[in-house]
C-alpha cells in the first residue's frame, strides 16, 4: 500500500521533517522574498523622502510656514532622525531574515552556494541602502535647518 504522501526518507531527515526539496523550496522562496521585499520597501521609503524634500523646497507656503513657526524644526528634525533610525532597524531585520534563510540553505546542501549568493542580502547591500537613505535624510534635515 503506497500512498501519495509516502516518500523515500533521506538519511539526513529526522522523523517528521519535510523532504529536503520542500525545505529547499521554502527557504529559497524566503530568501528571494527577503531581497525583493527589502528593495521594494527601500524604493518606497526613498520616494517618500524625495516627495517630502521636494514639497519643502518647492512650496512657498511651506517656506513661509516653517519660517514663521520655527518650533516646527524642533519637531521635524528629531522626527527625521527617528525615521532614519527606524530605516536602519528595518534594513537590519530584512538582512537578518535573509541571513537566516541563506545559512539554512547552505546547511541543507541542496544546491551550490553560488545559486543563492545573488539572492542574499549582504552586509554591503545593507550598508549601501543605509548610506543612500542617510544622504536623503541629511539633505532633508539641512533643508529644514535652512528654512527654520
Amino acid at each position: 500500500m503506497s500512498g501519495e504522501n509516502d516518500h523515500i526518507a533521506d538519511p539526513g531527515e529526522a522523523e517528521g521533517d519535510a523532504p529536503r526539496k520542500d525545505r529547499h523550496d521554502f527557504l529559497a522562496a524566503l530568501l528571494k522574498d527577503a531581497r525583493s521585499a527589502l528593495i521594494d520597501f527601500m524604493f518606497k521609503q526613498a520616494a517618500v523622502l524625495t516627495l517630502v524634500l521636494g514639497w519643502i523646497l518647492s512650496s512657498k507656503e511651506t517656506h513661509e510656514f516653517l519660517q514663521s513657526h520655527q518650533s516646527m524644526g524642533l519637531v521635524a528634525i528629531p522626527a527625521v532622525c527617528c525615521y532614519f533610525a527606524l530605516l536602519i532597524f528595518w534594513i537590519w531585520n530584512y538582512r537578518l531574515r535573509s541571513d537566516s534563510a541563506y545559512h539554512h540553505l547552505l546547511n541543507l546542501s541542496y544546491m551550490p552556494k553560488e545559486y543563492y549568493s545573488a539572492l542574499h542580502v549582504t552586509n554591503a547591500m545593507a550598508v549601501s541602502l543605509v548610506g543612500a537613505h542617510f544622504i536623503l535624510c541629511a539633505v532633508l534635515t539641512t533643508a529644514l535647518l535652512q528654512l527654520g
